[in-house]
């Protein structure tokens, strides 16, 4: 798996459903969240690399995920994410939400290195992810073979 970081969170009266189950718009947001704290405990936080390189964020093009058990209020829960495939301007990140040890949720996302159009159109496009961003990845994937 190589390197991977840990989101920790306790699931909140908010996040679910009036059954007590997790309304599952919310994986999404935890995904979103999971991402941003990859990048951060990797040493690239999001906002770093949008001043270095002029990204816009890391722009989802695809999400999905599996659902294995239930997910339920006051649950303790473990946001494992990793890159699970690099592309030219894409990445693919895969997130294992878990209690204890048992895997609840697979989530998995397809991002771009988003920069804007130089059209000035205020779009925005996929660009090449950057080798020392890739190379960063990779030497912390065999510092942490998993």
């Amino acid at each position: 798996m190589g390197f991977a970081a840990t989101l920790q969170l306790t699931v909140s009266w908010g996040d679910c459903a009036p059954s007590g189950a997790v309304f599952y718009p919310n994986y999404f947001r935890w995904f979103d969240a999971a991402t941003w704290n990859f990048f951060e405990t990797a040493g690239l936080p999001i906002l770093e690399l949008e001043k270095k390189y002029g990204t816009v964020g890391i722009p989802l093009l695809k999400t999905e995920a599996d659902f294995r058990g239930p997910v339920r209020l006051q649950d303790r829960l473990s946001i494992a994410t990793s890159v699970s495939e690099w592309q030219r301007k894409t990445l693919s990140l895969r997130h294992l939400v878990r209690k204890e040890d048992a895997i609840l949720v697979e989530g998995r996302d397809v991002r771009f290195w988003g920069v804007r159009d130089a059209s000035g159109s205020g779009r925005l496009k996929a660009d090449i992810i950057p080798a020392e961003v890739r190379e960063h990845f990779e030497a912390l994937d065999k510092s942490n073979p998993g």
